[in-house]
């Protein structure tokens, strides 16, 4: 006949061995939990840097390409600390290139109600027709905090720029951007064109 000894596991053992095994399950749930969530944090930062990255190199390419007017709109570049107003080659979508085209930077708000820099675009002949036409719109960074531009030329920083009343464009444009929660950053775009188009395109 076999011994208690041999018998098996008691209630108490076997209350135990249930106790620990959930609190083994449980750290390992809250570690899996704590991986996922730093890793969806990267993955969000990883996508905001490539949203700026974007965005950055768009609104780079347009600004640098400003031109400083077409007939009846010379020395045409207008800014404030919330929006720009400028000429340029290049259009928003690349299959629709040929001529000047009438910009305009704007901070806003997208359709969540989120900070957001949007670009309005027109051709310069429907502009000239009409200032207040837009053909394209489109948003170009999203989770803005906050946004500011700022107007530079011979050294000296202006909050505003007006190009017939200053006589040109600015030399560059400066932007104050934050993004969430992150550090606010700052980039300056220089103008490189300047020239004025003789004709209507």
């Amino acid at each position: 006949m076999p011994s208690r000894a041999s018998a098996g596991f008691t209630l108490l053992e076997l209350m135990v061995s249930l106790a620990l095994v959930s609190l083994l399950s449980l750290v390992a749930l809250t570690a899996l939990n704590l991986s996922l969530k730093a890793v969806g944090r990267g993955q969000a930062a990883a996508d905001n840097l490539q949203e700026l990255r974007v965005g950055q190199s768009f609104l780079e390419r347009s600004l640098s390409s400003a031109v400083g007017g077409i007939k009846g709109a010379h020395n045409y570049f207008y800014g404030n600390s919330q929006e720009i107003r400028f000429l340029t080659f290049l259009p928003l979508e690349a299959y629709n290139l040929g001529g000047v085209y009438h910009w305009r930077i704007l901070v806003g708000r997208d359709e969540a109600g989120q900070g957001a820099v949007a670009v309005e675009q027109s051709k310069s002949v429907s502009w000239l027709r009409n200032p207040d036409v837009v053909e394209i719109r489109q948003i170009v960074l999203t989770n803005v905090t906050s946004v500011r531009f700022f107007f530079g030329q011979n050294g000296k920083e202006y909050n505003s720029w007006d190009g017939p009343r200053q006589r040109g464009l600015p030399d560059w444009v400066r932007m104050q951007l934050t993004l969430g929660n992150q550090s606010p950053r700052d980039w300056i775009i220089p103008i490189h064109v300047k020239i004025n188009i003789g004709q209507e395109s």
